[in-house]
């Protein structure tokens, strides 16, 4: 069941997602929130509780505080964009074991294919520009 956040806390989790990978220091979040550190950390403590972000300790400016790093993830549909499978006309007899499958799919393997290719290339074009 989906746990209530307070407009703070999801306006933390906003935050900190901007910042997936390496997360943020909690003064870092009180600041970007424009909240008082007692307020600051108790939306950390809350929303470790509530299994959202990871409060890890790290010495940073001199002093022990948290960097607060987010478990959860953004979902977008991104990845499966231009799939051949949403509007094929063979969807509803395709499945392990059916007359069609993802397995032997020419039209879901030219895609796959191809989207690897495009990735390599956008991946290539970010090394050239550093």
């Amino acid at each position: 069941m989906p746990q209530k956040l307070s407009k703070l806390e999801e306006k933390a989790i906003k935050l900190l997602l901007k910042y997936q990978d390496k997360g943020l220091l909690q003064s870092e979040l009180w600041h970007k929130l424009g909240v008082t550190s007692r307020e600051g950390s108790r939306i950390a403590i809350r929303l470790e509780k509530k299994g959202m972000v990871k409060r890890v300790k790290e010495f940073a400016k001199d002093r022990w505080t948290r960097r607060l790093v987010p478990l959860i993830r953004r979902v977008t549909i991104d990845p499966i964009k231009g799939a051949p499978c949403i509007s094929c006309e063979q969807e509803h007899v395709c499945g392990s074991g059916g007359v069609v499958s993802p397995q032997t799919c020419p039209k879901l393997e030219r895609w796959v294919l191809e989207s690897y290719r495009e990735h390599l290339e956008r991946r290539s074009a970010r090394k050239r520009r550093r």
